[in-house]
């Protein structure tokens, strides 16, 4: 697991969240229910990680962006599509 796409799903997590510091962002705290995040930055997020990390977002249904509750559900999602480096 890259600690780059880990410090990069924390960066965009933040951003979003404001209130909250990168580094003090729970890996398994609810995005939702413990941060308060709404759906619609959930897909606003995950459009723009994807964006970042070079992963197609077609590669995620709407079921699997609703399953992504938490930073390191994110960051799995994600490094499982992400293209490999040479």
């Amino acid at each position: 697991m890259s600690s780059e796409l880990e410090g990069l799903v924390r960066e965009r997590v933040a951003q979003v969240l404001a209130d909250v510091p990168a580094g003090e962002l729970e890996l398994d705290a609810d995005l939702a229910d413990d941060y308060g995040l709404t759906s619609l930055n959930k897909v606003l997020l995950v459009t723009s990680l994807c964006d970042d990390a070079g992963v197609d977002v077609a590669n995620f249904t709407e079921f699997d962006v609703a399953a992504m509750r938490t930073v390191a559900q994110l960051r799995d999602a994600l490094a499982k599509h992400q293209p490999a480096t040479t």
